[in-house]
């Protein structure tokens, strides 16, 4: 465990664990459990002086991990990586040699290239295979076994040495599987002896009677829960968070139902003081900030369906308050709201977010469970368990799967219709009926690859490994003696991604009103217009951008929007069968990647200038919500969640809707959820906060913004994003 890992031990290390990896290649099991040892050793970092909990690491450019920061599930060999090292001039002829070596042995085996090579030749013509940020394309496939929201409750339960116990009896089903899970155990328990050794001389070498209290408490904690069940809220937080980290998973799971317990009762009993518990919860955070997985980090709160509402209620007020003080983007808070909770709680929700914090996100249960189930195909008590992770799909918590492993861009399919192929389909379909369900049978072609791809990902991955980790903690894994991929988990779904949805929508309006019914544009003229970006066309696209408008309450526009919306949650849903999926479901998210594929996609038929970025989500296009914020509300309601696993709503308003007119906003969300808002993610600023931060950015280095699904400083965003954000309506 070293503090600072030179370029020399980076090699080394990489060579060890590739050995490790060739020396037990005959065995998923028993490699994948090795490996995660090797990998521990440097993986792992000791903690900082300030923080109260341990659990630091990095990673390297060859390992394994479900969701790795270079794009990849499994086992992961980063040759860019690589050939940056090599050009480092302090490396020695032997290490140059060794690097080389490294690259060439892991050709064909990382867990990427094993998915790629068994695409069909439809998935390898249809699917786009480069760099999805810089290359222009419909849908790509993604890689990561991302989302996994497992519940702790059973480890915090009965301790390592008593769920290792559990594990021996069951060996007779799976031996390798039980002994692989018992290996990746025994290893998590010398990983928390490691840290206490660190924090034991840590205590030694102190400079003050506080630290050196805390390093021992730290100390006698990892001792402690390395064999038992936690006693207290502190060793509850240290194993929860620990055994997350070295799992792999971004996300944190319904903190407030696992550690809510034990923070009221290290309170009740005057164990821990209030300030001492708060000093815990904001450690935890600052461990969480610093992993800088800006797309992940849910941590959720909330749910009618808490077995433990009250001391969860408590735990869930002091998650806030840390938020609140703390005003980063991460993690992300996300409260679960429901008729009949405490009203305490939800007011220091609108308390937080109004201070610009940009959390709570706040999530409709009344509406959301009811619609899971039906999304899902499941009971309505499995529904109530749904967690949102990442930008905010949805899993059902310890029971489901359901990675996002394929990209796709509506608005780019549709340009490849008008002008972007020798065929303007706008000029072969008669009128607009078959020209929308001609765009439908493209989409559905390339979507019924994606989701096959998805399956696809889901069978290497479980030939490749068991996913350990993954495997312990997911329900019905060990009691059937299966890994999560490898018919583990209860319910094996996926997702994807959808982009450019109302761009799409209000262009379809505008080709559906303008070229068929009054006959003001001709098809030619249209797909002149958008090949050349409407460089002399001005007038066209001035019609374009008059013509109806999604967020306005229109019901011309919104009509379009509602049919896009459901007939293509219909297809994706329909593609579960032939996947061979539990679910198969869209997600209309942000991480960004409106922008992202907007830069990408030429001039659309919504008047939208090519290469620009396209709106976010289900959110109207940035400015042309223009009949105030009942309107816009009232159009979102229109796009019924009963299809999809999770979209985004992202609001903004002004400081004096969360302070003088805070009764008038509390009655606009109200109403909003009342009538079928699923989701609200509200960004607080004064007026001219985000202009200003683009003159003056020095001065507003603390300003935090909700960009799509993740939050961020706005002025380290990118200028294409800050444009985009800067186009929304404030109100």
């Amino acid at each position: 465990m070293e503090k600072e890992m030179t370029i020399h031990m980076v090699i080394s290390c990489m060579k060890d664990f590739t050995h490790t990896y060739s020396e037990y290649s005959g065995d998923i099991y028993k490699r994948e459990a090795m490996c995660l040892e090797k990998q521990m050793c440097y993986m792992m970092l000791p903690p900082k002086k300030e923080d109260l909990l341990a659990g630091r690491k990095t990673e390297l450019p060859i390992g394994f991990c479900p969701q790795s920061t270079y794009n990849s599930a499994g086992y992961y060999c980063d040759e860019a990586a690589l050939m940056q090292i090599l050009k480092d001039p302090s490396l020695s002829a032997q290490e140059k040699l060794t690097v080389t070596e490294l690259l060439e042995f892991w050709k064909g085996k990382t867990t990427n290239e094993k998915i790629k090579s068994h695409y069909t030749k439809e998935q390898l013509t249809y699917l786009s295979h480069g760099d999805f940020e810089k290359e222009s394309g419909t849908a790509f496939p993604l890689y990561r076994m991302s989302g996994a929201q497992m519940s702790p409750e059973k480890l915090l339960q009965t301790g390592l040495d008593s769920l290792m116990e559990e594990i021996s009896a069951m060996s007779e089903k799976n031996p390798p599987f039980y002994e692989a899970a018992l290996s990746a155990l025994r290893t998590f328990q010398n990983l928390c002896i490691s840290y206490a050794e660190v924090l034991t001389a840590y205590a030694r070498d102190a400079d003050s009677p506080e630290s050196v209290v805390n390093f021992e408490m730290m100390a006698d904690n990892l001792i402690h829960i390395a064999h038992k069940r936690p006693e207290t809220f502190w060793q509850a937080a240290q194993l929860s968070y620990l055994y997350y980290l070295v799992s792999g998973t971004y996300n944190y799971g319904r903190m407030d139902e696992y550690l809510g317990s034990f923070f009221a009762h290290d309170l009740d009993h005057k164990i821990l003081t209030e300030n001492e518990a708060l000093s815990i919860i904001r450690s935890l955070w600052t461990l969480m900030i610093d992993r800088e997985t800006v797309f992940d980090g849910r941590v959720i709160l909330g749910g009618k369906d808490r077995k433990n509402i009250e001391d969860a209620d408590r735990f869930a007020m002091a998650a806030m308050e840390i938020s609140r003080q703390l005003k980063d983007v991460l993690p992300q808070l996300t409260l679960r709201c429901y008729s009949g909770m405490n009203p305490g709680v939800y007011d220091k929700a609108l308390e937080v977010i109004g201070e610009g914090t940009t959390y709570p996100m706040l999530y409709n249960d009344d509406l959301n469970i009811p619609c899971v189930a039906e999304a899902f195909s499941l009971p309505l008590e499995e529904a109530a368990a749904y967690v949102p992770f990442g930008c905010g799909e949805y899993v059902i918590y310890n029971k489901s799967f359901g990675t996002p492993s394929g990209a796709i861009n509506y608005l780019h399919g549709l340009n490849t219709m008008i002008y972007e192929e020798d065929t303007n389909y706008l000029k072969t379909c008669p009128d607009f009926a078959s020209f929308y369900q001609t765009y439908l049978s493209r989409l559905k072609k390339i979507i019924s690859l994606l989701a096959r791809q998805e399956k696809l990902e889901y069978d290497i991955c479980a030939q490749d490994a068991p996913y350990l980790y993954y495997s312990i903690l997911f329900d019905d894994c060990l009691d059937r003696g299966k890994p999560v991929f490898d018919g583990g988990v209860r319910y094996l779904g996926g997702t994807l991604e959808g982009y450019g949805n109302i761009n799409t929508s209000d262009s379809l309006t505008a080709i559906k009103k303008l070229v068929y019914e009054e006959h003001k544009i001709s098809p030619d003229e249209l797909a002149a217009a958008l090949k050349c970006n409407f460089k002399g066309y001005e007038e066209l696209q001035k019609q374009l951008l008059d013509a109806p408008k999604y967020g306005n309450d229109d019901s011309y526009a919104d009509q379009m929007a509602v049919q896009f919306h459901t007939d293509i949650c219909d297809i994706i849903r329909d593609c579960k069968r032939e996947a061979g999926l539990h679910s198969y479901l869209e997600v209309i998210i942000n991480n960004h990647m409106n922008t992202t594929f907007g830069l990408t996609t030429g001039a659309s038929p919504d008047g939208r200038p090519g290469f620009t970025f396209m709106a976010n989500a289900n959110n109207p296009t940035g400015g042309m919500d223009k009949n105030g914020i009942t309107a816009l509300l009232n159009s979102l309601v229109k796009l019924s969640p009963r299809h999809h696993a999770g979209a985004v709503q992202n609001m903004r308003f002004s400081k004096e809707m969360f302070g003088r007119l805070l009764p008038k906003t509390k009655g606009l969300l109200s109403a909003y959820f009342h009538n079928g808002g699923s989701q609200a993610m509200i960004t607080v600023l004064n007026r001219g906060d985000l202009e200003q931060a683009m003159i003056h950015p020095e001065k507003y280095q603390n300003l935090i913004v909700r960009v799509g699904g993740f939050s961020a400083r706005f002025v380290e965003l990118s200028k294409d994003d800050q444009a985009e954000l800067l186009s929304r309506t404030l109100y």
